[in-house]
């Protein structure tokens, strides 16, 4: 498990009223602080108009801050709310049912007016992180302790964010020395919303796991999950449901096949509808399908070193092109594509048709499609032939059985990736410009496609880049290497971002006009080796 700086937090505060006040404290001085001095405005819209970008995003933040205080609050008091209505307390009526309410979390829907979804996830929270009173009147410990400490809000700590270490990436220039965190009450590592998706993957854990066994996978999870976004967190709970599946995938697996299905039925307005309901190993190979046609579209700019004279060929074969059936091709700047990724991918998906169809006037032929599948060293026998494990497909976050692995390895598109510890060093020095077929697959398994937070552009989207430019010396190896899509490749050299790769692990430091802090995001690929 690799290291991951975070922003030190300080103690569980015992005082949710005093933490939501000292919250909303900071929200108006973050509020004020952000005031055009000369002319503040009469109003909330006129303020906001005064403010410059910075003002906006920090009281953006804290008001985020807030808002996790008082949903933290809500599911404390849903949780009163819940024991009060289930009943089995002597001389006491059913708090929800007596005020007109099915459950709490109806009660709470319609009383806040929110979704019954969102007032379904409060209340799970809820009941999960609230003690329990028994009959007799003694307190049993909630369901989930390691949740309710993790959605906590905590004071954090000046300290420094990301102490150096040898081995890091020498394009980092932070002043580490300084670098401190913000003062005040900030989010804690768990979201009401990520508590709940993590209990939603918990119930589906079969009974008679060893409660010593889940408290270590839930732990694990809540410490990767600290600041991810909630896609990731979404990865990282099923990754945690997986690992306590003392079956394997094999029954699971056999019932999303069997759940299996396609529809095919044109609308009232004209338009066709096109649903599918996919099993694993049917999704790896649509998803990687569709990835790598929309892929070749959108890779129209090479990442290339502007100051390289010395690639030759190499080099000039990356620069951009005039000529739309170039790969390199790059669109006059007074036609931009204005397409979303959506329509990209029924422009892929009809592509995909076409050409299974034979049809001449295919705009392309269809890129080359490889599939990897992922699976630990232990869980290959001493033959070498797939074992009775876990097994993964790139992109799809539900593992398949080794069975299945093995039946899909016959195909010559698979490529098979054995992983043991950190990541096989695949370095070629400075000698070799271009990364390698093998660097490249490696840093997809690393990275998962655009190393940057929270960004789900896959592997066909994105091309290697070195952090320090081959032209200045920059090695062509993985710690050197990184994948990004073209939009946040820019954004790094445009507005002054600095990454550094530690533990195979690529963490992003903004720049001070965006964090003053400047502290660091983790990015790559959510994993979790859970016990």
């Amino acid at each position: 498990m690799s290291s991951s700086p975070r922003v030190p937090l300080g103690p569980v505060s015992a005082d949710p009223l005093g933490t939501l006040s000292e919250t909303v404290s900071e929200l108006l001085r973050a509020w004020s602080g952000a005031l055009d001095p000369i002319r503040p405005g009469d109003d909330a819209i006129e303020q906001l108009a005064g403010m410059n970008d910075a003002g906006v995003v920090r009281v953006l933040d804290q008001l985020g801050a807030v808002q996790h205080v008082v949903e933290v609050l809500a599911a404390r008091v849903m949780g009163s709310v819940s024991e009060r209505s289930r009943g089995g307390i002597v001389g006491q009526d059913l708090l929800a049912r007596s005020h007109g309410y099915a459950t709490p979390a109806v009660m709470l829907s319609e009383r806040w007016r929110i979704s019954r979804g969102r007032a379904a996830t409060i209340t799970s929270v809820a009941q999960a992180i609230t003690p329990k009173r028994a009959l007799t009147g003694d307190v049993i410990e909630c369901d989930r302790p390691e949740i309710a400490a993790a959605i906590e809000p905590r004071a954090a700590v000046d300290a420094p964010c990301l102490p150096l270490s040898e081995g890091d990436n020498p394009t980092c220039t932070v002043d580490h020395d300084e670098a401190t965190t913000p003062s005040g009450f900030v989010r804690s590592a768990l979201s009401i919303e990520g508590a709940g998706i993590l209990l939603r993957e918990l119930r589906l854990v079969k009974s008679g796991v060893d409660d010593e066994r889940v408290h270590r996978a839930v732990s694990a999870g809540i410490e990767h999950c600290d600041g991810a976004p909630l896609a990731e967190v979404s990865s990282l709970a099923k990754l945690v449901r997986t690992s306590l599946d003392q079956d394997g995938p094999v029954p699971r697996e056999i019932a999303l096949r069997k759940q299996q299905r396609c529809t095919l039925r044109e609308l009232p307005d004209g338009m066709t509808e096109l649903r599918a309901f996919l099993a694993p190993e049917a999704a790896g190979w649509v998803r990687a399908t569709m990835d790598a046609v929309v892929g070749k579209q959108l890779r129209q700019v090479r990442f290339v070193d502007p100051s390289d004279d010395t690639a030759g060929a190499a080099a000039t074969s990356e620069l951009p092109s005039a000529d739309p059936l170039d790969d390199a091709y790059v669109p006059a700047a007074e036609m931009p594509d204005t397409r979303t990724m959506d329509e990209h991918r029924v422009e892929a998906l009809v592509e995909v048709f076409r050409h299974a169809a034979g049809c001449e006037s295919a705009v392309m032929d269809l890129a080359p499609v490889s599939l990897i599948i992922r699976m630990d060293e232990p869980d290959l026998a001493d033959d070498g032939q797939w074992s009775d494990g876990r097994a993964y497909i790139d992109g799809v976050s539900e593992p398949i059985s080794a069975g299945t692995a093995r039946c899909m390895a016959a195909d010559g598109r698979i490529i098979p990736m054995v992983l043991g510890g950190p990541s096989q060093v695949l370095d070629l020095g400075v000698g070799t410009r271009l990364f390698t077929k093998g660097q490249k697959l490696a840093l997809a398994e690393r990275d998962g496609g655009c190393a940057w937070t929270g960004c789900t552009h896959p592997p066909s989207y994105t091309e290697a880049h070195h952090l320090v430019w081959w032209s200045r010396g920059g090695p062509t190896d993985l710690s050197n290497g990184i994948l990004l899509c073209s939009f946040h490749h820019h954004r790094i050299h445009n507005d002054g971002w600095e990454v550094i790769v530690r533990d195979h692990v690529p963490w992003f430091i903004p720049p001070a006009h965006i964090d003053p802090h400047r502290i660091p995001r983790r990015g790559g690929k959510p994993r979790l080796r859970a016990a």
